[in-house]
């Protein structure tokens, strides 16, 4: 199945978070804690809809207007353009 954003939507790749080393130490926290996350994250764009945006670039977009969607037992991410703060051209 073809995946295609709509409206202004950005299809998007979210980088694996990746678990911070603990260190030891005496504080006890609760099991279900959660170290705080960047208000921002960056994003690979996949797929975008009326947009100058470059495929397989990065984006800079708050981490709270990104929206999983659950179709056919695949997740996809989409943001709108409007919440793009930056993008990161790679240069190969």
């Amino acid at each position: 199945m073809k995946f295609t954003p709509q409206n202004r939507h950005i299809l998007v790749g979210i980088p694996e978070e990746t678990e911070i080393e603990e260190s030891k130490s005496t504080l006890i926290l609760p099991d279900d804690y959660e170290r705080p996350k960047s208000e921002y994250v960056k994003v690979q764009v996949f797929d975008c809809a009326a947009t100058e945006l470059k495929l397989g670039n990065y984006i800079i977009v708050p981490r709270h207007m990104i929206q999983e969607i659950n179709v056919d037992g695949e997740t996809y991410h989409l943001v709108l353009d409007n919440y793009v703060l930056a993008s990161i051209e790679q240069k190969w």
